[in-house]
């Protein structure tokens, strides 16, 4: 009996820590994955140019945006501001930020505070390079291709293609949830059976 209540127990630890994991910043991408990012188009941004980029949102709620940056010059003196406006065109989220932590090429990270009710609706999102130095450039990058469903403006002009962007949402993520208990199992599994082998 103590042994098959020490198995439960251990068992309920083990769902917990599994769901504690898979509480994760789940990333939603508003571009096409499939295209090789050697096709992806820079777009080099000079202090106080902007770039906008509409999409529908695919979750209910919204924490932050990760955009594919990179810069030309001294990271640590840029600065970016960002804005995020709803269909009705009402600014909900927004905020200021330096790029010395950036890296080049990689996924730069906006958060704002936690916005819900957002499936199925359509946001702005802009971005403005406030600080840059002569001569340097802030870049993102777009996937090429005309996309009515999510329009791209760059330096007040229509562009064609969709900017390399993804909607944050930070919740339970059932496909982790099912992955890390996949290999919880399959370790413990090995386990007895490497122990019944050399018992």
């Amino acid at each position: 009996m103590k042994k098959k209540l020490g198995w439960i127990i251990f068992a309920v630890v083990l769902i917990a820590f599994t769901c504690v994991y898979a509480i994760v910043d789940k990333n939603n991408a508003i571009y096409d994955r499939t295209v090789d990012t050697s096709k992806y188009v820079a777009l080099g941004l000079e202090q106080g140019e902007t770039v906008s980029q509409s999409f529908t949102s695919k979750e209910d709620k919204l924490d932050g945006i990760n955009i594919k940056m990179s810069v030309s010059g001294q990271a640590n003196e840029k600065k970016i501001s960002y804005l995020l406006k709803d269909e009705d065109d009402k600014k909900v989220a927004s905020g200021s930020v330096s790029l010395e932590k950036i890296k080049a090429g990689k996924f730069f990270t906006l958060k704002f505070d936690e916005l819900t009710g957002c499936k199925g609706k359509t946001y702005t999102f802009e971005l403005t390079a406030e600080q840059c130095e002569k001569d340097a450039q802030i870049i993102v990058y777009a996937v090429p291709g005309a996309d009515k469903e999510v329009p791209l403006e760059v330096k007040g002009e229509k562009a064609e293609g969709v900017m390399v962007l993804r909607t944050i949402t930070h919740r339970f993520d059932i496909e982790t949830f099912v992955v890390t208990a996949i290999f919880i199992l399959y370790v413990i599994l090995f386990i007895r059976w490497l122990s019944k082998v050399f018992k």
